[in-house]
């Protein structure tokens, strides 16, 4: 715990070289020192281990790949077990402005989170991503109560239930108050679940608008495109409400979830899945 005073950035990578060397390039060069870049590789295979390895100020670590949230998971628990008192976020594919880091800190306290606002990749304000209001006491309704909409970027700060892990700035207390991420969502979910449960113990989190962080790739919503990722939405989004909503959305929601997907699952083995996503969420356990 000697280090408490300093902070450290925390990147998950997988795959995406170029973009993590440009990621890496603009925290080296925030205008408010970062005192650690810790690089979270998940057993990347493009080039991305034998460059890190070149790279004498970087504290990298290697391990499977479990995805962004396990990525997180060792970033964040790396970060704090070192003594790290401000941690802030990203993955490989966005590229923060050289004073992000500088802006959001002139809002940070002990007891929010704060990030900022991100742009898509023709530069504008990314929104419809980041909630609002989540709604986690009705069951026959979605969790997605109330999105972030362009009308509210005239605010200096907007408070959401639910925001990415894509810049956000935290902490170590939080960390003491509410653990870790959740390990093994793998994809999808991760964040909103955290920012939920630190809303629970009465953490708000913030996007500020005058902070930029430009993604590198165009957003896809994956509710909309069937694949295989459906089974970590589905499982992810009824270990959610699990962990955090009321006894009638726990109870409720989750058969709905089975039911719209189900519809939609083609070929077979999707329905399969959706299925097998149920009953996983049902039955997650916490891995904070």
């Amino acid at each position: 715990m000697k280090l408490r005073g300093q902070i450290a950035t925390v990147i998950v990578t997988f795959n995406r070289l170029d973009m993590l060397k440009d990621t890496i390039e603009s925290l080296r060069n925030q205008t408010k020192k970062i005192d650690k870049i810790i690089v979270v590789n998940n057993s990347s295979s493009d080039g991305t281990e034998e460059w890190l390895n070149l790279q004498s100020d970087l504290l990298v670590i290697k391990q499977d790949n479990l995805g962004s949230s396990g990525g997180q998971y060792t970033g964040w628990e790396t970060a704090y077990e070192l003594g790290y008192e401000w941690l802030w976020v990203m993955d490989d594919d966005v590229l923060p402005e050289l004073d992000c880091l500088e802006k959001i800190w002139d809002y940070k306290s002990e007891n929010i989170i704060v990030a900022p606002l991100r742009y898509t990749p023709l530069g504008l304000p990314f929104v419809e991503s980041d909630i609002k209001k989540a709604n986690l006491t009705n069951p026959f309704k979605s969790i997605w109560k109330e999105m972030l909409i362009s009308e509210d970027l005239t605010n200096e700060k907007i408070q959401c239930d639910g925001i990415t892990f894509e810049g956000p700035l935290l902490h170590y207390s939080v960390i003491d108050k509410i653990g870790l991420p959740q390990k093994n969502f793998f994809i999808y979910g991760d964040d909103t679940e955290y920012s939920i449960r630190a809303l629970k113990n009465n953490i708000n989190s913030y996007i500020i608008t005058n902070a930029r962080l430009n993604r590198r790739l165009e957003y896809t919503d994956l509710t909309k495109v069937f694949n295989w990722k459906h089974f970590y939405i589905i499982r992810n989004l009824i270990a959610i409400d699990k962990l955090n909503a009321n006894f009638w959305v726990r109870n409720i929601r989750p058969f709905g979830y089975l039911f719209a997907w189900a519809i939609k699952a083609n070929p077979f083995e999707y329905k399969i899945m959706v299925l097998n996503g149920f009953l996983k969420g049902i039955f997650y356990k916490s891995q904070k």
